[in-house]
Formats: structure tokens, sequence, C-alpha cells
């Protein structure tokens, strides 16, 4: 009797390897579209239009300041305000006290934008705390419509947070994302940059999901 009672285990048992066999291969054979999927999954961006300002993200001065450049440049805002107070461990090593905001405005200014038309504001060391700072300077300065420019695979994250604190407060908030130059967005898995963007964002989802 033992052995004929083995027989429908080990049927099972190769029913659920030929099933997961089945499983990674699929994923295999699909990978590229599904981690195309996953990067732009995290990429949430609303229409643009013209508005009071234009502000910029900590964390990327140099991408984010080039996308904020092209938007004042077309006319989109008369103003663009950078915000953050970290300063990078590199800039600390050379004894150079330069907050990200700061990082953000020099690039500006190198770049052809007129320093009157520039404003840093040295607060918010997280996303969140930028919200705060950015809702703060523009209930201070009467502002009814902002735009707020970051990475494109950080706007999701942005959106979902952003959009329901200046809801509240009757400001309108146009999210827009700044292409990386440090990795091709539509294969990100082939630079390590791109995977650590992409990996990092998940688990601030899920972070910010769970905590807020």
């Amino acid at each position: 009797m033992e052995p004929i009672k083995q027989v429908p285990m080990l049927r099972n048992l190769l029913v659920l390897i030929i099933v997961i066999s089945l499983f990674i291969s699929l994923i295999f054979i699909f990978r590229i579209p599904i981690l195309r999927a996953a990067g732009n999954y995290l990429i949430e961006e609303d229409s643009l239009q013209r508005a009071d300002a234009i502000f910029v993200l900590s964390g990327d001065p140099y991408d984010r300041g080039l996308q904020a450049k092209i938007l004042f440049n077309e006319g989109f805002a008369p103003v663009i305000v950078a915000t953050g107070e970290n300063i990078s461990h590199n800039l600390k090593a050379l004894g150079i006290a330069y907050a990200e905001s700061d990082l953000t405005r020099h690039y500006l200014l190198n770049n052809g934008v007129d320093s009157a038309a520039v404003v840093v504001v040295r607060k918010g060391t997280s996303t969140l705390q930028e919200a705060g700072v950015i809702l703060d300077y523009a209930k201070e300065n009467n502002l009814d419509k902002i735009i707020v420019v970051s990475t494109h695979f950080h706007t999701k994250r942005i959106h979902k947070y952003f959009h329901p604190v200046f809801e509240k407060e009757n400001i309108e908030l146009i999210v827009r994302g700044a292409p990386s130059s440090l990795y091709d967005e539509e294969e990100w898995w082939k630079m390590e940059d791109g995977l650590i963007m992409v990996n990092n964002e998940y688990v601030k989802l899920v972070y910010y999901c769970v905590s807020y």
C-alpha cells in the first residue's frame, strides 16, 4: 500500500515543479517589459501649466536644476526656488559647507538663469520635510499655483504625499520629473545608479505607506 500512496504525492510534486518552472521561464522571457513597467510605475506627472514658481527638490542639483531651467526659459514661472539643507559628504570632506539648495542655485546661475530669479531656502532634509517647507513658502508669498521638480522615478511618491498637503490649502500643485543623466530610464536595470534609484523608491513607498 505504501508505494501506491506515494504515486499521487510524486505526481503532485511533479506538477508543482512544472508550474514553478513555467512561471520562472515566463518571467525570464518577459523580464524586459516587466522591469520597464516597474520603472514606469514610479513616474506620475501633472500637465504643465504656467505657475507662480518652480520649486526644485534637493537630491540632484544637476538633473533637477536643468529641468527647472528649461521650464523657466519656456516661461512656465518667473522664479525658481531651490530647497534642501543637506550637505554632501563629498563636500564636507573638502570643507565646503554648500547645502544642496546652494548647489542647485550654483548650477542655475552658471547656466544663464538671472540671480534675481533664483531663491534659496536652506531647509528640509527629506521629501516630507520639503513638502512642509514649500507649503510654508507658498503661503507666505501668496502663491496659488506651483511646479515641483524632482527626478522622474521620484514623482510617484511626491504625487502621493504632496498633493493632499497642498489641496488642503487650495494651492494647485504641478509635479514634473527630470530625466536622469546617470542611466537610461527605459533600461534602468543596466546601470547601478538606476538599480539603486528604483530599489530605493520602492522601499520608500512601502515605508511611507506603513509610517504615514
